[in-house]
């Protein structure tokens, strides 16, 4: 059936001499994969920029229950986030957060996940927009998307016991500031050197492995660390 969607670019894998396989989280079917052909040939007269991760698109597929891979017919941008590809800070958080929803969102197919997919793109549109304050946008995007994801938490004692985990008293200063994110918006500025965002990060993605299984080895995160050092 040929069907029309949104979707939220996520990642593409070259596929043979001119074409990918990109996954993308669609607004009426979940997560999906698509063959683009011919996308990567020097002929092509689309740009493969258009598969970036986080690329927000407006699709017409031609959809088949329970075939793995789906084709696409027509597709353009309903949002632009280019700023997102020049910025190289930006870049790397989404180079992380789309390895993350990549390995989080394999159970969401086949089923409209409308708010899901509301909150991502419009975090996606405003990280784009962002000009300061970016460092703490992993946190907040993590942390916010919880209760689309049924894992919502008050606040960073909450996260914390969750797991039944022990915090020794000079913790005290990391479930702050992750209470404090939880409770702020991504505009907001909430103050915390580079190792207290990396312990922040380190116990969201337990908090996520806790109750998911799903995550494994982040390969991104060593860039992440690197470039926000």
């Amino acid at each position: 059936m040929v069907t029309k969607t949104r979707g939220i670019v996520i990642k593409y894998l070259k596929y043979q001499e001119s074409s990918i396989i990109v996954q993308i989280f669609t607004e009426h079917y979940g997560l999906m994969s698509f063959m683009v052909n011919g996308i990567r040939s020097p002929r092509s007269k689309r740009s493969i920029g258009y598969f970036q991760a986080f690329s927000l698109l407006e699709l017409v597929a031609y959809i088949k229950p329970n075939r793995s891979i789906q084709r696409l017919s027509e597709y353009k941008y309903y949002a632009t986030a280019h700023h997102i590809q020049q910025d190289i800070r930006k870049g790397t958080i989404v180079l992380f957060l789309s390895e993350i929803l990549s390995k989080l969102l394999t159970h969401e197919q086949g089923e409209s996940h409308e708010r899901l997919f509301a909150f991502l793109s419009n975090a996606i549109i405003t990280f784009d927009s962002l000009q300061s304050e970016i460092e703490n946008f992993h946190l907040h995007f993590l942390l916010k998307m919880l209760p689309f994801v049924g894992l919502d938490v008050e606040d960073g004692t909450a996260l914390v016991h969750s797991m039944e985990l022990e915090m020794i008293e000079e913790d005290h200063n990391l479930i702050t500031f992750i209470s404090s994110i939880i409770s702020s918006d991504y505009t907001e500025p909430v103050q915390g050197s580079g190792a207290l965002r990396f312990k922040a990060l380190e116990l969201i993605l337990n908090y996520y492995e806790h109750h998911t299984t799903q995550l494994g080895e982040i390969k991104s995160l060593k860039v992440l660390h690197q470039v926000f050092r």
